[in-house]
């Protein structure tokens, strides 16, 4: 057994296997055979479907998590019509002849390390919508779909960082818990979880070698046990391992 530490985001104790998201980089061609015009207006075109997507994500979350959160997504509506971040946008594609999606890709990063390097931790936390919005019109762009890495069973995913419509994507009935590489407990994908009580852990240093294994996240000592004995199992209160464990989400206990 190998115990892992991190940054709890619910006080909440999970158990299953764990799946890690490899997140695969978008292959883009940053030199354009279009004109920029055209490539201007396919941004215009897939920032407009963004928007109404975005729109559809604030319903769908209104109903699961109330007004007050959904406001997320509304709020990744405005950082997508923000004029200095489509100004960049359409600035790249002009003078440097790209493509529409590398363009987002560029001004995405550099807006989401500019918020990332604040000190106020809220704001730092910013970054990560950024990065949301631009993989969602580079997706729209290329014709992609957002992938579902938990694929067909209950698990604890492992990823660098889940971002919110990403969270809001996925089968909540499949989601046990969250583990982050990197990620933040300030982070509106961390709100999320907390909402739809999703125990999770932010900074935590796991193995991409840890896909398969069986873990127990416990969100109230910040742990997580990879591989835990039978007597650990049973001591935090899962069943005893019988012709197959079963994963499941306990209810908060007291702490102590």
């Amino acid at each position: 057994m190998k115990i892992l530490t991190g940054q709890s985001i619910l006080d909440q104790v999970a158990f299953g296997p764990l799946r890690v998201y490899r997140r695969q980089p978008f292959q883009l061609t940053p030199l354009s055979q279009r004109s920029s015009e055209e490539e201007v207006q396919r941004f215009q075109t897939a920032q407009h479907r963004a928007v109404l997507q975005l729109a559809d994500l604030y319903d769908q979350a209104a109903l699961m998590v109330g007004p007050q959160a959904a406001s997320i997504f509304a709020i990744h509506a405005m950082l997508l019509e923000d004029a200095s971040f489509v100004d960049s946008i359409l600035s790249i594609i002009q003078t440097q002849y790209s493509t529409a999606e590398y363009a987002v890709q560029v001004a995405g990063t550099s807006f989401s390390a500019a918020f990332a390097a604040l000190d106020n931790p809220y704001m730092a936390a910013r970054g990560a919508d950024l990065r949301d919005i631009s993989n969602r019109v580079i997706r729209l762009l290329l014709g992609q779909k957002t992938p579902d890495p938990l694929g067909n069973r209950p698990a604890i995913l492992v990823s660098d960082e889940l971002l919110p419509s990403e969270v809001l994507a996925l089968d909540r009935k499949k989601l046990l818990g969250l583990v982050t590489w990197h990620g933040s407990v300030d982070s509106h994908t961390a709100m999320l979880l907390r909402l739809l009580n999703i125990p999770g852990l932010a900074q935590a240093k796991v193995s991409q070698e840890c896909d398969g294994h069986q873990g127990i996240l416990d969100g109230f000592s910040q742990h997580l046990y990879l591989d835990p004995d039978q007597k650990l199992i049973t001591e935090m209160g899962f069943e005893p391992k019988k012709s197959k464990l079963r994963s499941l989400v306990l209810p908060a206990k007291q702490p102590g």
